[in-house]
């Protein structure tokens, strides 16, 4: 199949018109207000297309007919949006052969398609003829137990959350006094990312020096936009003085020795950074986040009564679909990060050219 037509020099112009031109000049030659060889010249438009559009001639649709039906074609889109809405969508592949097993089932037999089976340009132009219902896009995955997250759970955890941002007097908390706070990680690793081959090389690579290690961060927001000092932990034994030259301001460091955040860092993170900031502001705060039993120390419980601070937890399994970080602010976070990390890689003049070397 051809993917890109390549118009040939000396060949005849083919509808260079639109649609609302051509019934603009058919409608204002039924009206009698000019006549074809006017409206010819008029919209160039070829005579013997007026003609044949005032005679009903040739009104099919332009082009191959399609393989299905549009009743069929419709009823592989209603089946598609059934299983993507299970968490199972379809990929190209999947398509041909749902394709090929109606066609197999009916007993019909496709020229066009090697064995019933359509080709992979052929399930592009399905998309290209359903793009109002269907798109082709990269997906994420994850555990049954995250997809099993129900309507009801997500709308109790709202219900609960409008009483809790309410002061004892029935007044809403200001934004500046409701804090989202999660961890994330920053890689060694800048990912892949597209460059220019000499065409046909069978192993596309770069040369990238990377390790497997990360580096975890603790990111903490008010409502109102204002983002408190992060919090960096390392895989480490001890934190060197070098590792912290040319941080942000105020940032906080500590090390673990899986390089996540523990009770002790949590409960070091929650005293030193949050508290710290939560006592500046009068009334209650509210504290949203995930409900890991690590992060709920008898120290970390007791800062939070004497501070009038209380804690939200995201339902089990949601923080992919509920947690502010996570959905809104860790996607930008992390690209940047791949950005700056290849840059240095690339512009590093050291031997090694890793984060932890």
């Amino acid at each position: 199949m051809v993917r890109k037509y390549i118009k040939k020099v000396g060949t005849r112009k083919y509808k260079d018109y639109t649609t609302d031109t051509l019934n603009t000049a058919l409608n204002r030659i039924v009206s009698g207000e000019i006549s074809i060889k006017v409206a010819q010249q008029t919209y160039k438009i070829p005579m013997g297309t007026l003609s044949n559009k005032l005679n009903k001639k040739h009104g099919e649709k332009i082009g191959h007919p399609t393989v299905l039906t549009g009743a069929e074609e419709l009823e592989i889109v209603k089946y598609m949006h059934t299983v993507s809405e299970w968490g199972f969508p379809f990929d190209y592949t999947d398509l041909r052969i749902c394709v090929r097993t109606m066609l197999n089932k009916q007993g019909r037999k496709v020229e066009i398609f090697q064995n019933n089976l359509p080709s992979t340009d052929w399930a592009r132009s399905f998309l290209q003829r359903h793009t109002a219902a269907l798109v082709n896009r990269k997906c994420q995955n994850i555990k049954s137990v995250r997809s099993s997250v129900s309507a009801v759970e997500v709308t109790k955890y709202f219900d609960n959350m409008a009483d809790t941002l309410k002061n004892p007097d029935g007044t809403l908390i200001p934004p500046s006094h409701i804090f989202n706070y999660d961890e994330t990680n920053l890689s060694d690793d800048p990912g892949s990312r597209k460059c220019i081959f000499k065409r046909g090389v069978k192993y596309p690579e770069r040369v990238m020096d990377s390790t497997k290690s990360s580096t975890s961060i603790m990111f903490c927001g008010a409502a109102s936009g204002a983002m408190l000092p992060a919090y960096v932990v390392f895989k480490a034994e001890h934190v060197w003085s070098t590792w912290m030259e040319g941080g942000p301001k105020n940032v906080r460091y500590n090390r673990s020795k899986s390089g996540w955040f523990d009770m002790n860092c949590f409960a070091d993170w929650f005293e030193t950074v949050f508290v710290t900031c939560a006592k500046k502001l009068d009334g209650r705060k509210v504290i949203i986040g995930d409900n890991l039993s690590s992060h709920f120390s008898a120290t970390v419980l007791k800062l939070a009564s004497e501070n009038d601070i209380q804690f939200v937890c995201l339902p089990p399994n949601s923080t992919h679909l509920l947690q502010p970080l996570d959905v809104a602010f860790y996607g930008p976070l992390k690209r940047m990060w791949r950005k700056v990390l290849d840059e240095w890689k690339v512009k590093s003049s050291k031997n090694i050219k890793t984060v932890t070397g």
